[in-house]
């Protein structure tokens, strides 16, 4: 039905009314004649119909056998349009190049998306594809796509697989990333454990190597807990990378504090200017300095995105400024960074007891706190092998 709709305005068609006469024998003789008629309608003896252009010149015989007056009601169609506006030239260039331009523009890629990414950002992948030719205005139909994929794979090693569907103006990119392998700790230098900071041993329990430390027992910041060198059962001795987990009830203390005269800086003005961006073409309209920010948006019709889009650059102006703080807002401000810190120290251990305090001054206001947690104080340290002595050590596979 649209198809007949295209060819009925591309070669025209005329509305017309009949009246006066036999309606009826009106209609038989157009059947008679094989003239189309459609969006027939009669109203009190009155025909309005439409038929095609050549149908109309055959269609007075029909109207005067049955003593029916035709008279013209609209011309509609491409012929009628040309000839209304034969005489202005500019209306004919100007559709010529608009079908030209849409030709054009028809077989070039409007748009680029890429899904299938969760850690390689979007605009890492897209900028290495705009390196190898895919890009906004580019001819979709010149890309070797098979080149493109596998240069790209070398370009992005995090990927292990992608590939490139262009469809009409549209081009979209499928990736799969690598899956992320835990690196596997093989390196069997000879190490310790040792006590990372002073604390009195909760719960020691060693992987691998002797165990040097006793549950209960105080430590300083240095101490053995659990040594690299085991005995071997024909009282040999032979050096390993220890291991092992060793929870100390230690004492840990944080502070913050915040100023009550801040310096800060004012917005005094504020600029905004704009890029139109057509395909690979940019149009400033003002311009702007290295700090504005920028805000892109994109054209889109029916969920179809357009190859146009905007940029908006906002340039904002300061000045220097003081800022004078109430005690409130200071001892607010000292605890939020107080528990900043807090949630970043204390992430991994288990707090017994603390004991929180403010203190004010002239120009500033102090929170600290004293707290005693359980924690792993293990921390691994390589051992000095002298080779001499290790050469003169019996080897405990003798």
């Amino acid at each position: 039905m649209l198809i007949l709709k295209f060819l009925r305005l591309f070669f025209g068609y005329v509305m017309f009314t009949a009246s006066g006469g036999f309606p009826e024998r009106f209609l038989n003789l157009c059947r008679r004649n094989k003239i189309t008629l459609w969006d027939l309608k009669c109203d009190n003896s009155i025909i309005t119909a439409c038929t095609d252009c050549g149908a109309y010149r055959r269609i007075r015989s029909s109207a005067r056998k049955s003593g029916m007056r035709v008279r013209i009601k609209k011309k509609c169609g491409l012929p009628f349009f040309l000839a209304r506006h034969s005489r202005r030239a500019g209306v004919l260039i100007g559709a010529f190049v608009c079908v030209a331009l849409i030709s054009v523009l028809s077989t070039r890629i409007w748009s680029i998306d890429v899904t299938g990414n969760v850690r390689v950002p979007s605009e890492e992948i897209t900028a290495v594809f705009e390196k190898l030719g895919v890009r906004k205005g580019a001819a979709g139909g010149r890309i070797d796509i098979g080149s493109v994929e596998i240069a790209a794979l070398r370009e992005l090693p995090e990927l292990s697989w992608l590939n490139i569907n262009i469809e009409g103006s549209a081009a979209r990119i499928e990736v799969r990333e690598r899956v992320v392998t835990p690196d596997i700790d093989a390196d069997s230098t000879p190490a310790d454990i040792v006590a990372a900071r002073d604390g009195q041993i909760v719960l020691l329990r060693p992987f691998n190597g002797t165990q040097e430390q006793k549950v209960g027992n105080p430590v300083l910041k240095g101490d053995l807990l659990i040594s690299g060198i085991e005995e071997n059962k024909d009282l040999t001795v032979s050096f390993c990378r220890a291991s092992g987990y060793v929870v100390a009830r230690t004492s840990r203390s944080v502070a913050a504090a915040q100023n009550t005269k801040l310096s800060a800086q004012r917005e005094i003005k504020r600029r905004t200017t704009y890029v139109v961006n057509f395909l690979f073409f940019s149009i400033p309209l003002g311009s702007a300095g290295d700090s504005a920010y920028s805000e892109k948006s994109d054209l889109f019709i029916n969920g179809v995105t357009l190859p146009m889009g905007i940029i908006k650059r906002t340039e904002k102006v300061l000045e220097p400024c003081e800022i004078s703080l109430n005690e409130e807002k200071a001892r607010l401000l000292a605890v939020t960074r107080f528990f900043d810190k807090c949630t970043v120290d204390f992430r991994y251990m288990k707090v017994e007891s603390e004991s929180i305090k403010t203190e004010k001054s002239a120009d500033s206001l102090t929170v600290s706190g004293s707290f005693v947690c359980l924690e792993n104080i293990g921390e691994e340290r390589v051992k000095q092998i002298d080779m001499q002595q290790e050469n003169d050590t019996p080897d405990s596979s003798a």
